[in-house]
Parts: structure tokens; sequence; C-alpha cells
């Protein structure tokens, strides 16, 4: 994969005035603030410990970050289901799942006596624009209010920007904003693409972008290492074969040879394509073009640039963290946020705009690998899940807590399962006091992901499961989901205006970013987050090298 410059510089002007209160729930207005941009980066799957390991390859977007940032090197997230939708609400609103209503990637709701699926924000009442059949996404389902929104109640005039590779990464960065929000679409393109929620009509500038950059992007089908042999011993030997079972796991990746590994698929390039660090390419791309067609903050307004930075999660579940591909991916990204750090430089000032990275999730090792380093490791087959779960509801009377508690026995008496706590268990749990404050940590955890109409597997059973740590049921490489640190302990970084450079090991959580921002900002934001503004703490100690 040949590297292309994320786009050619602008000189645009950068207007200073702004009519936006200097003020938040704790303080009173004291004058106007300066228009800048607020950027939003949420990385799908990156645990904080791969930019430590890789911490001295870095010399873009990554780099300025830890060296000029604010690193908070002890975040967490703080509930239990680890995935990529709940991840990215949690740091959207500054709330736990069972507030902002988005418990997991899918779900299930009642309907009568049965539990339907729910595919967490796509809109039966929405199409995708430029469609006439299928359905759309929008924000309906998140119930929480988000950075994107406050920006908004701020200055109804503050321009929203919203990227992803998935619905879930772009849709709760946007909050419930009609601004614009694009994702890159498999089923219908492939394109960025945007629900009638947002508009009716694709911008001119977003079609010129598909059918020009992203179009040259589609034409490689190539991934090449770009690893540097220097720096190559880093990450496992690219002959690991137990990564991807066994088949195509070395580099190059080339389509034209891997082809057949996603002949069941519809869409058989561009799932290959969303396995390559290509795809955050073209969302950055798209970045830079909108704060170009936008004038994102360059007019003297505070508007918002938030991308969910996809590939690292495909790659990761496909080849594992500590992979030559995810060395490579990461080194890429690095190259690419810098170049994306340098063009806002040159448009919005270097002063012009706050930056704010944090993760979704982490990741759990390959259990293989695991095993090498000497920890416990354990695959777990689908169907030895399956079969447990069937036994469990097989178990059918008497209906009610009784049957709940009958049924969490049965499963833990499986050696895979650490511990089932019952949905009446777990209810009576106190959401809002900390792991560890009148029940263990774990359900603690638990009962922020539980939403009494709105359940994560196996919760239609009235139970909630959790794993032996380092075991793992799913046939990808890695995986992720539980509340273990290894998925739970990622990046928080904020880099800009008012912003104090250092580490600090001070324990923290995803929640505490956007009301952060928001304090920064000197923006209202509501009062019972989940999380809190850590701006005013005290200072973080010098980093060690």
């Amino acid at each position: 994969m040949k590297r292309r410059a994320v786009a050619s510089f602008a000189a645009l002007l950068f207007c200073t005035a702004c009519g936006i209160p200097d003020r938040n729930p704790s303080r009173e207005a004291d004058g106007p603030v300066p228009g800048r941009l607020v950027v939003l980066l949420v990385v799908d799957q990156l645990p904080q410990y791969l930019l430590e390991r890789y911490d001295t390859l870095f010399s873009g977007g990554f780099r300025r970050l830890l060296d000029d940032g604010r690193v908070y090197a002890r975040a967490l997230h703080e509930h239990a289901r680890t995935t990529t939708a709940p991840g990215h609400a949690s740091i959207a609103t500054g709330m736990f799942p069972f507030r902002h209503g988005v418990p997991d990637n899918g779900w299930r709701e009642p309907d009568g006596d049965r539990w339907v699926p729910v595919d967490n924000y796509a809109d039966r009442d929405e199409l995708v624009v430029g469609l006439s059949t299928g359905d759309g996404f929008s924000p309906r389902k998140l119930r929480a209010s988000a950075l994107a929104d406050w920006l908004r109640d701020a200055d109804p005039e503050a321009r929203v920007f919203a990227a992803s590779g998935k619905v879930r990464g772009a849709v709760p960065l946007a909050g419930h904003v009609r601004g614009h929000v694009y994702v890159l679409s498999y089923e219908h393109g492939p394109a960025f693409v945007t629900s009638t929620y947002y508009r009716r009509r694709l911008p001119s500038w977003v079609s010129r972008f598909n059918e020009g950059r992203l179009a040259e992007l589609l034409a490689d089908s190539v991934w090449e290492s770009g690893v540097p042999a220097r720096v190559a011993a880093a990450s496992r030997p690219d002959s690991t074969s137990y990564e991807r079972g066994g088949r195509h796991f070395t580099f190059p990746h080339a389509f034209a040879e891997e082809k057949a590994a996603w002949e069941d698929r519809a869409h058989g390039f561009l799932h290959w394509f969303w396995r390559t660090p290509m795809l955050d390419v073209a969302t950055l791309d798209l970045a830079a073009e909108a704060v170009r067609e936008l004038e994102l903050g360059q007019r003297g307004r505070l508007d918002l640039l938030a991308l969910g930075l996809s590939a690292t999660d495909p790659i990761g579940h496909a080849y594992g963290p500590h992979s030559r591909e995810q060395l490579a991916n990461l080194l890429e990204l690095d190259r690419g946020l810098g170049e994306l750090f340098a063009f806002l430089d040159a448009t919005v000032g270097r002063d012009g705009y706050v930056v704010a990275l944090s993760a979704d999730h982490g990741v759990m090792e390959a259990p293989e690998h695991r095993v090498e380093l000497g920890q416990v490791g354990v695959r777990i087959s689908p169907e030895e899940v399956r079969a447990a779960l069937r036994a469990a509801e097989a178990l059918q009377a008497p209906p009610g807590p009784e049957l709940e508690a009958r049924r969490a026995a049965l499963l833990e008496g499986y050696g895979f399962v650490s511990d089932a706590m019952t949905r009446e268990e777990l209810l009576a749990v106190d959401p809002e006091g900390a792991p560890g404050a009148g029940a263990d940590s774990f359900t603690v955890l638990y009962r922020r992901s539980l939403l009494p109409d709105r359940v994560i597997s196996p919760g239609q059973l009235g139970i909630l499961v959790r794993l032996r740590e380092g075991y793992m049921v799913d046939e990808a490489t890695a995986t992720h989901g539980s509340p273990y640190l290894y998925d739970r302990h990622v990046p928080l970084i904020l880099m800009g205006p008012g912003v104090e450079p250092g580490w600090t090991e001070e324990r923290v959580a995803t929640v505490d970013l956007v009301p952060t921002l928001a304090e920064l900002l000197g923006i209202p934001f509501p009062a019972d987050l989940d999380g809190r503004p850590l701006v005013g703490a005290p200072g973080p100690r010098a980093r060690d090298d």
C-alpha cells in the first residue's frame, strides 16, 4: 500500500471573535472565548498498553500527543460490556451505558412474550440518502445528550462533523445534532454515505470525494507492511501461524490472493479493505476535506470534528494486538494523525484547536500468545457456550427470580464461567457507587451495562455471565468485551490551549473526557453526568523516559 498525503494544505484565515459564553454550571460568564475547533478522536480497539509498547516508534500524531498532550495513563472504561457501541457512546455522553441506553453493539428488547434483536443505531424510519430501500441510521436509541449537543446548545451556529468506518463509530459522536455524519458503507457503496435523519441530499463535495480520493484508495489492492526492519522485532513475528486461523497471516496482503477468504461475503473486496490501514486513511482524508469545505474552526465559532477511527479493530481481531499487522497499522495511523494535525496547524492555527483522543475498548491478546507469555489463555468454542445457554434455557419453571437463580447456578458449573449474575441481583446494586462499594467491582460494572428493557445476551434468560480471565469465545484471533483490564484500560489524552502537558497516573474514567472538554471550552454541560471535569486537578508529574 502506497502512502499518500492526507490532503494538500490550504491557507485559510482563522477568526477569533466569538460570542459563546465562558461558563459552565459551576461558574459565571466572564467574557467571550475565541472560536476554536474541537477534535474528538476515538480509536476502535486501542489498549493503553499498545501506545506504551510502541511509544518510541512513533514520530507523527501519536508522538505529538504523547509529548505535547496531557496523558492520563490510567484511564478505564467503567462498564462491563466493552464493545464498540457502548464505548463510543460513553465517551461522547459522559454517562455509563445504563443511562445513555446503548449496552452493546446489539441487544434484545421485549416484544410481547419475545425478546427481539436490535442493531444499535439502525432506524427503519430513515433511509440511506439516495436509496429507496433499506434502513438508515439515527441517534434515536441514544438516550443521553452528547458533547455535540452541548456545543450546538451553546452556539446554534456551531458545525458538527462526524465520520467513521462504522455507524456505531460515527453516530454517537455527533449526538442528536442533525449535522454532517458520514459512514463508509459496504452495502451501499463503496462510498461515504449519510442518513435522511441528517440531510436529504449528499453534499456535492462528499460525492466528489467518493468519486475521486476514495476511488483512488479503493484502487490499491495490496497492503504492504511499511514496518522498518530495524523495529520489526517490536511486534510478534510475521510468521505467527495462529493468526487468521493459519491462512493469509503474513505480509504482503494482496486481495487477489486472499479473496477466497471473503468469497462468502457479499462484498469481498470491501471486507478485505476494511482490514487495512486504508480505512482510516479514507476517514482522515474526508475529515481534511470537511475542514476546508465547512470552514470548521475558521468562522469565529466553536465547531466539532469527531472521528471514529475503525481500522485497528478489524485488524486486531484478524491478527491480534501484538501482530506485525497491528504495528504496521499503528505506524500508518501515527503518520495520518501527524498529517491531520499539520493540516489543522495551517488552517485553523496551532492554538486554534483542542484534541482529545481515547478508545472505545482495549483487547485481550490471542490465547495462544498469552500461553507463550506464561499467562492463562484458553480458547472456548462457540458451540460449548451455546450448549451451556441451551441447558440454562431448558430450565423453565418456576418462573421469576427463582428460575434465574437456578439458571445462574447451572451456568456457574461450567469451567469457563467465573460468575453468573441474575437480573434481580444486579438491579439491587447501586450503579452510581464506586466499584467495590457494597458489591464486588465486577458486579457494579455489570450493573452499569444493564438496562431492564435492553438486555445483552444472555440477559433474555435473566442472567449476565462473566467468563474467566484469559478465556475467549470467538473464532477471531483476538477479541474483547470483558470487564478485565486488558479490555477496559485505554488511552485518554488531551492536547491544545489550556491543557498542561505531562503524564499523570491519576485514575480517571473515559466518561470524564467530554465534561473536561466542556470545562476547557467554557460551555454548559449537564450537572448529572457520571464523568467529571479533570481540569483543575493537581498537575501531572513529568513523564519518565
